[in-house]
């Protein structure tokens, strides 16, 4: 009966030091486990970041159309848009133009990859140059089938054509009364020099060369009126 005892302690003995070996060796895969992991993740950490997509300049908002009773305007006229309306005030048709302007700080970020967009479409820049006077060649320049932008004094780059012409383009019509103090100055001849242009004379037939277009004529609105319109010599 002793000998049983013995033998039946020994064997309780037994499992419970294989039960110790087991739980030790689920352990150490436990620990091999998350040893495992975080070299993994260390492997992760270490890759290389991708590098940051191109960004897409836009031109600033253009709110030229809703301030039209105060403003300087670049416009085209044809002979027939000035008239008279049927209770006697003097009118023009005017077609409205403006050109795409840029954030002086957006054109100085501006880098290779970088889409910009415009009237014209877009373009992705290929290179990107700037000389002493502060001109930006975009893709080589005019010259080269690029484009060129330059800044002004009010804080924008915008794009010019050979002899320095903004790229105008359409932006609306409108129908303006002309002020009875209206007063037009045409200097697009140099030969015949500085002509006045009342308001009768478009009305008569006294202008004779209707070559009103925005790289030359703007004109001037005071409360909903155009009071000057001035004309001047493009090479």
């Amino acid at each position: 009966m002793l000998m049983k005892k013995r033998i039946a302690l020994l064997m309780a003995f037994c499992l419970l030091l294989a039960g110790c070996a087991d739980s030790q060796a689920d352990e150490g895969k436990e620990v091999a486990a998350s040893q495992s992991s975080a070299a993994a993740e260390s492997v992760v950490a270490e890759d290389p970041v991708q590098t940051e997509e191109g960004r897409t300049i836009l031109p600033l908002p253009d709110s030229t159309m809703e301030n039209l009773t105060d403003a300087i305007l670049s416009v085209s006229l044809n002979e027939g848009d000035a008239y008279v309306d049927d209770e006697g005030r003097m009118q023009m048709d005017l077609k409205i133009y403006s050109y795409d302007q840029y954030d002086m700080v957006d054109i100085a970020q501006l880098k290779v990859g970088d889409t910009l967009v415009g009237y014209a479409g877009e373009v992705e820049v290929v290179s990107k140059e700037q000389n002493a006077a502060g001109t930006i060649y975009i893709n080589g320049g005019l010259e080269n089938g690029g484009f060129d932008l330059v800044t002004d004094d009010c804080g924008t780059f915008f794009e010019t054509g050979f002899n320095d012409a903004k790229s105008w383009y359409e932006i609306g019509t409108a129908t303006i009364r002309v002020s009875a103090d209206f007063l037009g100055i045409d200097s697009s001849n140099p030969e015949q020099g500085e002509v006045i242009l009342y308001p009768g004379d478009f009305l008569t037939g006294a202008v004779a060369n209707y070559d009103f277009t925005p790289y030359n004529t703007t004109v001037r609105v005071e409360e909903g009126q155009i009071v000057e319109m001035h004309r001047v010599y493009v090479p």
